[in-house]
């Protein structure tokens, strides 16, 4: 048997495409995002320390929080979306499958391509927020919470 492609599938593979480039989009959004996050940390730690005549203040720690909570924000806007748009890829590629495949041997439990069927749209706001990716972001909001209590006791 051979494969030809009808005007839906060569339509579909079109939008494929560009679900692809624009989860590749967010996808290295999201890289430019923790690098530039790194760097504003980076850089305002020491300037903050500088005009506070090179003590803590609590500006330091206010600062940090503010960064953290943005660019956390931020982040998990970009994994939104590239789950959102791999859900839609899936669904593209199984309506696909499911137009050029043999009626004998459909089976069901095979419509898992991109994503796994549960996880579509079932808590994705909470996968967002809370995934390996935004590990980093909750590392520092715990860090930085820790330093300010110190701080904010007279610890430190």
């Amino acid at each position: 048997m051979i494969y030809e492609k009808s005007l839906e599938d060569e339509i579909d593979w079109k939008v494929i495409d560009q679900l692809h480039t624009a989860t590749n989009f967010f996808a290295s959004t999201s890289t430019e995002l923790k690098k530039l996050y790194f760097t504003l940390v980076g850089i305002s730690i020491p300037i903050l320390i500088k005009l506070s005549d090179d003590k803590l203040d609590r500006s330091l720690f206010i600062s940090i929080f503010t960064l953290t909570l943005l660019f956390w924000i931020l982040d998990s806007y970009t994994y939104f979306y590239q789950d959102k748009l791999r859900e839609k890829m899936n669904v593209l590629f199984n309506n696909i499958k499911h137009r050029n495949i043999i009626k004998k041997t459909i089976s069901e439990d095979n419509d898992e391509i991109i994503i796994e069927i549960d996880r579509t749209s079932k808590n994705r706001i909470w996968r967002s927020l809370f995934n390996y990716s935004m590990l980093l972001y909750l590392t520092m909001f715990i860090i930085t919470l820790i330093a300010s209590l110190l701080f904010w006791t007279n610890i430190i």
